[in-house]
């Protein structure tokens, strides 16, 4: 084990301690200004008090708890017998899992307040895992530095955010939708390429429990769009809270992936 590893989890913690009270304060004061209706779409009716949207705002918990999980686990160095950049330095675990956990208060930020600045960080936070997951393969098939892979993350959330304020309709009625597909479609090409041209060594099941949970989560998500027949404004089941729980679930599933690799 590294002889600093068992800091890694103090990155997820802190990330989830902070960005927790500061949106707590953000809700309290009103700094997002007001409600315009972003994420009505998901069905759920907007509540009066605090929290607007109370199934699709806790269900990210999910995201808090898989990062916190997973920045434990490898603070523990459990997988460490694997050789990989997850398991052997403090960097990229200390990355993913906090990326992970900004994924709740990112959400949130939305269902929480309906605001467009909460539909700003809730995209934002889909950005950072993007570029996460383009960055970390290219990292392991180009066998790159820290600083490449930081030039390549910084290069596609900015890129992202850039065609978030785009008023093109591409695929997506959005186009940060469409973008943050073609990232995502991106790193799993790469992934590809690093299994079937590099030959890494994984634990192939986990990629495909990932991406299993990620198209039911999908599929989820489909169904219970407003005015489907599934769609009950004021249920405490939520299609879209059941997303984030899958979606946190196949995050899980692509950390143990990742973990996986190793030489033979």
């Amino acid at each position: 084990m590294h002889k600093n590893q068992k800091q890694i989890f103090i990155f997820p913690l802190a990330t989830a301690i902070i960005t927790l009270a500061l949106l707590f304060l953000a809700i309290m004061n009103g700094w997002f200004g007001p409600p315009t209706g972003v994420g009505s779409v998901f069905c759920e009716a907007d509540r009066e008090g605090l929290i607007k949207q109370p199934v699709n705002t806790w269900s990210n918990l999910a995201f808090i708890i898989c990062g916190l999980y997973i920045g434990f686990r490898l603070s523990r160095g459990i997988y460490n017998p694997n050789k990989n950049s997850l398991t052997q330095t403090i960097f990229y675990g200390a990355f993913f899992s906090s990326l992970v956990v900004y994924l709740g208060p990112g959400s949130m930020a939305m269902h929480a307040t309906t605001t467009a600045v909460g539909g700003f960080l809730d995209m934002l936070s889909m950005y950072l895992i993007a570029a996460f997951l383009v960055a970390y393969a290219a990292e392991r098939f180009f066998k790159l530095t820290p600083f490449y892979f930081s030039l390549i993350f910084v290069s596609v959330v900015s890129f992202c955010v850039w065609a978030n304020f785009q008023n093109v309709h591409f695929i997506f009625d959005f186009f940060g939708n469409t973008v943050f597909a073609f990232f995502v479609s991106s790193a799993i090409l790469l992934e590809a390429l690093n299994i079937y041209v590099r030959k890494m060594q994984h634990e192939k099941r986990w990629a495909f429990l990932s991406f299993g949970a990620l198209l039911l989560a999908l599929f989820i998500w489909n169904l219970w769009q407003n005015e489907t027949a599934l769609c009950d404004p004021y249920s405490l089941i939520q299609g879209h809270g059941i997303w984030h729980i899958l979606n946190a679930v196949s995050l899980y599933f692509l950390f143990r992936y990742y973990v996986s690799e190793h030489n033979e």
